[in-house]
């Protein structure tokens, strides 16, 4: 990790769940803000930046999960990197959640070093995603530039911008001055075609 602190938001209804996680990040030294529902969760990040959250798919609160957490939560910021965590029989929901909302999923237990790459994998994802667009944007801007450029050299005539004519090209103004003085000639002795 670097030596920047990530923070992140940790959810878990269960409180011997929450203290280890909590404990091992807080070694991994991430800010982790825990929270054991998503009500405490929203009130405590409301004006507060994340990198990640680690929610749990089931937070026993019949009105919001994990994943309905981590939507509410993208409506702030959609770059937020959002890692759903369950067990075994949930696991069909967790990776239908990663496929629909692009989150990850950890299946609990894991250890922490596993979060930490998690996180880091994440971390260059998003890193490399906000270059990408920075490059589609330029290519646009440049292909705008060629568009313009060439409108522009479509506007001009080769004699009025300087242009010098290739070989090619003097070659056969050679030939038609050529051709013109010898018909010229022929005329002018009556032998004309």
């Amino acid at each position: 990790m670097s030596d920047q602190k990530k923070t992140i938001l940790l959810v878990d209804d269960d409180p011997n769940v929450l203290e280890m996680i909590y404990d091992g990040l807080t070694a991994e030294k991430f800010e982790v803000i825990a929270a054991s529902n998503p009500d405490d969760a929203l009130k405590m990040v409301e004006h507060r930046y994340l990198d990640f959250a680690l929610l749990d798919l089931d937070l026993g609160w019949n009105y919001m999960t994990g994943i309905e957490l981590g939507q509410e939560l993208r409506k702030k910021d959609d770059a937020l990197v959002v890692v759903i965590m369950t067990g075994y029989h949930n696991i069909k929901f967790a990776v239908e959640a990663m496929r629909a909302y692009s989150f990850h999923y950890m299946i609990k237990p894991f250890r922490i070093d596993q979060v930490v790459s998690l996180t880091e994998r994440a971390q260059k994802e998003i890193q490399l995603k906000a270059e990408n667009l920075q490059y589609r944007e330029r290519i646009t801007e440049l292909e705008g530039e060629v568009e313009r450029l060439t409108n522009l050299l479509n506007q001009i005539r080769p004699e009025e911008a300087g242009i010098v004519l290739g070989s090619k090209e003097k070659n056969r103004s050679k030939q038609i001055k050529n051709a013109d003085a010898l018909n010229s000639y022929a005329r002018q002795k009556g032998t004309a075609s």
